[in-house]
């Protein structure tokens, strides 16, 4: 019976003996010293790319910090115009002006002020009366009975704000009892 050939078999008929292939398949010295030096250069790209992430984490937090110290810089600067007619009015000598222009005067400031929160995207809350009471954007301070079906606003007490879709402080309001 035939048996298939095996290494020892294939390395006599070519004339070497198993010490002289095992030593042909062993790795070299040569080939060592490549894989140890790619070895290397990969610990050291790796070791370059963690240094730069944590420096690009570093900054963004640092860049990210900045950023929430100086957000309000636009809307102070769109006070300021505001504040400087609020010193006016206090320097205004009352003995040569009537009540009716003093309180004409503070209408424009409050206008000032509103177009300055419409710039930051700031809206007002302010519910008419005979509509739904809705619970993020209202709040009800009491109830009243009234000619309106139950949960109708029936007064506002104080406006709200928001910004943007997120409610800053919700109308105080009065609704209406069931009854």
């Amino acid at each position: 019976m035939s048996r298939a050939p095996n290494n020892d078999d294939l390395d006599d008929e070519v004339g070497l003996d198993s010490a002289e292939a095992a030593d042909e398949n062993a790795p070299s010295l040569q080939d060592y010293d490549k894989v140890k030096a790619e070895r290397d250069s990969l610990f050291e790209r790796l070791a370059r790319a963690q240094a730069d992430f944590q420096n690009s984490r570093k900054r963004l937090e640092a860049e990210s910090d900045q950023r929430l110290q100086y957000a309000n810089s636009q809307l102070i600067k769109n006070l300021l115009p505001t504040i400087d007619n609020l010193e006016r009015a206090i320097a205004v000598d009352l003995t040569k002006t009537d009540a009716a222009s003093i309180v004409k005067g503070l209408q424009v400031l409050v206008d000032q002020l509103m177009k300055v929160l419409a710039v930051q995207n700031v809206e007002v809350i302010a519910p008419e009366v005979g509509s739904p009471f809705d619970p993020t954007k209202h709040e009800a301070l009491m109830q009243q009975e009234s000619e309106y079906p139950p949960n109708t606003v029936t007064q506002l007490l104080q406006k709200g704000y928001a910004l943007r879709d997120r409610t800053l402080r919700p109308a105080q309001v009065a609704v209406s009892k069931a009854q």
